[in-house]
């Protein structure tokens, strides 16, 4: 084998185990993430960093969703029971991670708090079927065109919002939530 050929192949067997490297570690880093960011909208962006609109102590924003069965329904008809909002989609690894948790609590809290999934990036089947693989049975609604997420100043996924029977947000966390802080955003809203 020539010299010439020996040495473009050990070039591009190094270019090949230093883009692999490049593309694993760029994986092992995004997998740890406890947020992802949603656009590239320069209105919640300082500094290059995403940041979430704090809707702690506002109004729930009334807008128009989909449920994953095509219907039409407001925000406005989550008012009148405490609920638990989390808005995710199926690529984001934190949402993957934490829709366990909201699983087993809508279980648990059954008849004291409404559970309610926003899924803001995938379609109706996509979200129905991966929701149902992780044993959700609350309602999913779809956010298509970004509406909530845009009226609600949110940049990052999951964000997981509590509100009162009022419509009132009571609390809003941004990352994955766990066991014992949704145990604690229910206490606040059965207080």
């Amino acid at each position: 084998m020539p010299a010439r050929t020996r040495d473009l192949k050990k070039i591009l067997i190094t270019f090949g185990v230093l883009l692999t490297a490049v593309v694993f570690a760029s994986l092992l880093n995004r997998d740890s993430a406890s947020t992802y960011v949603l656009s590239n909208d320069v209105s919640n962006v300082s500094s290059g960093i995403a940041i979430n609109t704090d809707n702690k102590g506002s109004q729930l924003a009334e807008v128009k969703l989909q449920t994953v069965l095509g219907e039409t329904i407001s925000t406005s008809s989550l008012i009148g029971a405490p609920t638990i909002i989390n808005i995710w989609y199926s690529t984001c690894e934190p949402c993957r991670r934490e829709l366990p948790v909201l699983a087993q609590g809508a279980l648990k809290y059954d008849n004291k708090i409404r559970f309610v999934g926003i899924n803001i990036k995938d379609s109706a089947k996509v979200a129905s079927e991966f929701a149902a693989d992780y044993g959700v049975k609350f309602q999913i609604l779809l956010d298509s065109n970004g509406a909530f997420i845009s009226t609600s100043g949110i940049s990052t996924a999951p964000v997981t919002l509590a509100v009162n029977a009022q419509g009132l947000i009571i609390d809003q966390i941004a990352g994955e939530l766990s066991t014992a802080k949704l145990d604690e955003l229910v206490s606040e809203l059965l207080k």
